[in-house]
C-alpha cells in the first residue's frame, strides 16, 4: 500500500519530485566533489613528500662573496669553505640524537637571461632557477612515475610545472649559455613544485653539474638538510641550529611549510568550492522544505482520512519520509557519479604536479561518507517538517478552511535564491580579480612599485647594487626608486630563544606595504614583522627583540605588523641592520614617469646584472597556478548559479501559476488576454530576481571579503580587501542571473495560455 501511495504521488507531482531530486543531487555533488579534490590533493602531496623523503628541516646558505670569483684560487677557497661547512654540520648532527640523517646538496643558481628552454628565454622568469644533482640519501627529485630517474651526461630533467608553461616535450633543448642539454624527462620536486616556491631545480648529471659550476654562469648555494626523529620539535631544532652559529645566511624551510606551499594553489580553489557547496546546501534546504510544506498542504485531506482510519502519526510520517528517502538515494547516487566525472578536469593540475593519491579507495569511501552526511542533513530537515503534522487533529485536517495565501512566500524564495546565486558568482570572481590585480603585491610584502630588480646571482651583490642605483639616480625616466637589502641575522627573543632571522633593510617609505597594525619602521631601532611571523614568535606592536649581526647585538622595537605571503609568510623589515651582516640578496623597486618604452628600459638594466621584471608579471608568475584554478572555480560557480536560478525560478513560477489558476481563469473571463496576464506575472517574478541579485552583490562584497580574508590570513595576508571589478559586478553578474532567470520565467508562466476562461465557473479558489 505504501509503495502504491508513493508511486501515485510521484506520478501526480513529477515537477516537485524532479525538483527535490535536483536539489538533493546538486548538494551531494558539490560536497562529494569538494571531498574528492581535498583528499586527492592532501593524499597526493603527502605521498610525493614521503616518496621523495622531504627533509624535515632545510637551511639555505650561500657562500661568501670572497669565494665567488673564478680561477684556481677561488676554486680552492670554495673547496675549503665547503669542507668547513661539512665538518661543522657533521659535528652538530653527531651531538644531537634527534638527527637521523643529514646531507648537503648543491644548488647552482643560473642567470635567467642565459637560460633558454625549448627556444624560449627565461629572462622574464621570476623564479630562481638552478641545477642540482640527485640527493644521496633523501630529498629525491622524482620522475612522473614517482621513480628516481637515471640521468646521463648531456641530459636534463625539467620541473614539471614548466612543461605546460613553456610547451615542452622530451627531446627539446635546454641552453645554459653556450652549453646545450637535451630534455630527457620531467621531475616532481616535492619541495619546489609550486610556483609559490621561489626556486626551481633542474636535475643534471654530476659531470654536467661540475662543468656548469666552473663556468661563469652559476653561483653555488648549499642546501643543508636534516631528517629528524618523529615527534621532534622543529622550532626547537631550528633554535639549536642557530645557537651553534652554523651556516645560515639564507631562509630556512620546514616540512610543514613545504606542505602548506604545495597546497596553497589548489587549496584556494577547493575552499571556494566548499563555500559554494555550503551556500547551495542552504538554498536546497530552503527549497525542499517549501516543496514539502506545499505537498503537505495539498495532502491535508488524505492525511485526515488516514488519521480517521486509525493510522498512527508515526506511520504517516514514515509514508512521507520513505518517499523523500527514495529521492535522497537517487539524488545522492547521481551527485556522487557527477562528482567523479567532474573530478578529472578539476584535478588535472594536481595530478600533473603531485601525481595520483595512493589512497584512492579511501578517498572514494570518504566521499561516499560525505554524500551520506549531506543527504542526512537534508533528511533531518525533512523529518523536522513532517513532525509538524503530529499536532493536527482529524477534525482540523478534514474541515479546517485552507488559509488564503498571496504567494509572497514563493516570490520571497525566488529573491533569496537570486541573492544566493549572485553571492556564489561574486565571491570567487572577486577573489580572482584581487589576486590577479597588481595591487595584490601589497599582500606579498612588496608595496606599490612598478618594476622589481633582483640582484642575486652575481659575483659582488653590493657592487652591482651600487652600480644600478647610481644609474637609476641619473635616469630621467625614473620617477622614484628604493634599494632594499636582505641580510641574515640572529634574533634573540624576549624569552631568550635564538632563531635565524632574515631582515629586509632600507627605506620602506618609498614603496610602503599596508600595515594591519602599527606602522613601518622609521628609525634605526624599529622593526616590522609579517603577520605570520609575529603570530609564530608571539610578538606584537611595542614588544622588543635583539638582532645579533657581525658579533654585536642591538635591540629593536616592533613598530608594525604587515601582510606578506612570500618566504612562507615569515619576513621582517627594518631601516638598518649591522652592515657587517652578510647580504643574501638585494632588491630595487622602481616607478617610471612614462610607461612608454618600458620593455627596452627593463632589457637595458637587465644587462647590468639584475633580474628585471614587471610587478604585475611577478604576481602573475607567482600565483599563475592559483589564478588558473580560481578562474576554473569561478566559471564553474557561475554555471552552477545560473542552473540553480533557472530551476528555482521556473519551479516556483509554475507553482504560483497553478496556485492562482482560478484567479487567472477569472481574469480571462473578464476580458484579459493571456499576453496581458503573462506580462503581470513576468513582472512579479522579475522583481524579486532583480532585488535578490542586488542584495546578493551587497552581501557578497561585505561578507565574502571577510570569508576570503579568514583564509588568506592563515597564509600571512592580513587586512585583506577585495579589488573589485565594477564592470563585472554591475554588468556581467546581473546579466548572467537575468540570462538564466528570464527564460525560466517565460517557461514558468507558459501554462497561463492553457488556462481556460470557463474554469472559474467549475471550481472555487
Amino acid at each position: 500500500m505504501i509503495r502504491k501511495m508513493i508511486g501515485n504521488d510521484i506520478k501526480q507531482n513529477k515537477l516537485l519530485a524532479g525538483a527535490t531530486v535536483f536539489f538533493m543531487g546538486i548538494s551531494a555533488m558539490l560536497f562529494a566533489l569538494t571531498s574528492l579534490l581535498f583528499f586527492h590533493l592532501t593524499g597526493a602531496i603527502e605521498g610525493l613528500m614521503d616518496k621523495a623523503k622531504v627533509p624535515d628541516y632545510m637551511q639555505m646558505h650561500t657562500q661568501d662573496s670572497v669565494a665567488m670569483g673564478h680561477g684556481s684560487v677561488a676554486k680552492e677557497h670554495d673547496n675549503v669553505a665547503k669542507e668547513r661547512i661539512i665538518s661543522e654540520v657533521r659535528f652538530f648532527s653527531d651531538n644531537h640524537e634527534e638527527v637521523e640523517e643529514w646531507q648537503i646538496c648543491g644548488f647552482l643558481n643560473l642567470d635567467n637571461s642565459r637560460v633558454v628552454l625549448g627556444g624560449r628565454s627565461l629572462a622574464d622568469s621570476t623564479q630562481d632557477n638552478g641545477c642540482s644533482v640527485q640527493g644521496e640519501r633523501f630529498d629525491y627529485l622524482l620522475d612522473l612515475e614517482s621513480k628516481i630517474p637515471e640521468i646521463l651526461p648531456g641530459e636534463v630533467y625539467v620541473p614539471v610545472c614548466y612543461r605546460a608553461l613553456y610547451d615542452l616535450a622530451v627531446g627539446d633543448i635546454m641552453e645554459i649559455g653556450s652549453r646545450k642539454l637535451t630534455i630527457a624527462g620531467f621531475i616532481r620536486d616535492a619541495q619546489m613544485n609550486s610556483m609559490m616556491a621561489s626556486s626551481k631545480r633542474f636535475l643534471v648529471n654530476e659531470e654536467d653539474y661540475g662543468k656548469i659550476k666552473n663556468s661563469d654562469s652559476a653561483q653555488e648555494e648549499y642546501l643543508i638538510e636534516f631528517l629528524v626523529r618523529k615527534g621532534t620539535d622543529i622550532n626547537a631544532f631550528s633554535t639549536a641550529y642557530a645557537a651553534e652559529g652554523l651556516p645560515a645566511n639564507g631562509p630556512a624551510v620546514t616540512r610543514p611549510l613545504v606542505r602548506m606551499i604545495n597546497a596553497l594553489s589548489d587549496g584556494t580553489m577547493i575552499f571556494v568550492l566548499f563555500l559554494v557547496s555550503v551556500v547551495t546546501l542552504l538554498v536546497s534546504l530552503l527549497c525542499i522544505r517549501f516543496i514539502l510544506s506545499l505537498q503537505m498542504e495539498r495532502d491535508r485531506k488524505e492525511v485526515g482520512m488516514l488519521k480517521a482510519l486509525g493510522v498512527e502519526k508515526a506511520e504517516i510520517r514514515r509514508i512521507y519520509f520513505m518517499k523523500y528517502l527514495l529521492f535522497s538515494v537517487c539524488g545522492g547516487i547521481a551527485g556522487l557519479l557527477a562528482a567523479f566525472a567532474l573530478k578529472t578536469p578539476l584535478a588535472g593540475q594536481m595530478k600533473e604536479l603531485y601525481g595520483v593519491s595512493e589512497k584512492g579507495w579511501q578517498t572514494a569511501g570518504l566521499s561516499l561518507a560525505t554524500v551520506i552526511f549531506t543527504e542526512g542533513i537534508i533528511l533531518l530537515s525533512i523529518l523536522r517538517s513532517l513532525k509538524k503534522m503530529d499536532g493536527l487533529t482529524v477534525l482540523e485536517v478534514l474541515f479546517s478552511a485552507q488559509k488564503k495565501k498571496n504567494g509572497r512566500g514563493r516570490y520571497g524564495i525566488i529573491g533569496l535564491v537570486s541573492a544566493s546565486c549572485a553571492f556564489l558568482i561574486l565571491v570567487p570572481q572577486n577573489l580572482y580579480s584581487t589576486m590577479a590585480a597588481p595591487g595584490f603585491a601589497a599582500y606579498m610584502g612588496i608595496g606599490d612599485g612598478e618594476i622589481r630588480m633582483d640582484i642575486r646571482q652575481t659575483e659582488d651583490i653590493a657592487a652591482t647594487t651600487e652600480r644600478i642605483a647610481s644609474a637609476l639616480a641619473q635616469d630621467e625616466k625614473v620617477e622614484k626608486y628604493a634599494i632594499l637589502c636582505t641580510r641574515s641575522c640572529t634574533a634573540i627573543l624576549p624569552d631568550g630563544k635564538i632563531i635565524n632571522f632574515t631582515v629586509e633593510t632600507g627605506d620602506h617609505s618609498v614603496f610602503p606595504v599596508s600595515c594591519s597594525e602599527g606602522k613601518l619602521p622609521g628609525n634605526k631601532r624599529e622593526i616590522a614583522l609579517s603577520a605570520m611571523y609575529a603570530e609564530e614568535l608571539g610578538l606584537s606592536v611595542g614588544d622588543s627583540l635583539r638582532l645579533a649581526a657581525g658579533g654585536q647585538a642591538m635591540e629593536y622595537r616592533v613598530c608594525g605588523i604587515y601582510s606578506d605571503i612570500t618566504n612562507g609568510g615569515k619576513t621582517a623589515k627594518a631601516c638598518f641592520a649591522d652592515d657587517r651582516a652578510s647580504v643574501i640578496w638585494s632588491v630595487l623597486y622602481v616607478s617610471l614617469k612614462n610607461p612608454e618604452g618600458k620593455e627596452e628600459w627593463m632589457e637595458w638594466y637587465g644587462q647590468m646584472g639584475a633580474d628585471v621584471i614587471d610587478i604585475a608579471d611577478y604576481v602573475e608568475d607567482t600565483y599563475g597556478q592559483t589564478l588558473g584554478q580560481l578562474r576554473l572555480a569561478s566559471r564553474a560557480a557561475m554555471i552552477l548559479a545560473m542552473l540553480v536560478a533557472a530551476v528555482v525560478v521556473m519551479l516556483f513560477m509554475r507553482l504560483i501559476v497553478e496556485k492562482n489558476r482560478y484567479t487567472i481563469s477569472l481574469h480571462k473571463a473578464l476580458g484579459f488576454t493571456s499576453k496581458d496576464i503573462k506580462q503581470i506575472y513576468f513582472a512579479k517574478g522579475l522583481l524579486p530576481v532583480i532585488a535578490g541579485t542586488a542584495a546578493g552583490l551587497l552581501v557578497g562584497n561585505l561578507l565574502g571579503e571577510r570569508l576570503c580574508g579568514m583564509i588568506l590570513r592563515s597564509f600571512g595576508a592580513d587586512g585583506f580587501r577585495f579589488a573589485i571589478s565594477w564592470e563585472y559586478i554591475l554588468a556581467r553578474i546581473p546579466a548572467a542571473i537575468l540570462g538564466a532567470a528570464v527564460p525560466a520565467l517565460l517557461a514558468g508562466i507558459a501554462e497561463i495560455k492553457e488556462i481556460k476562461a470557463y474554469e472559474c465557473c467549475n471550481s472555487r479558489e
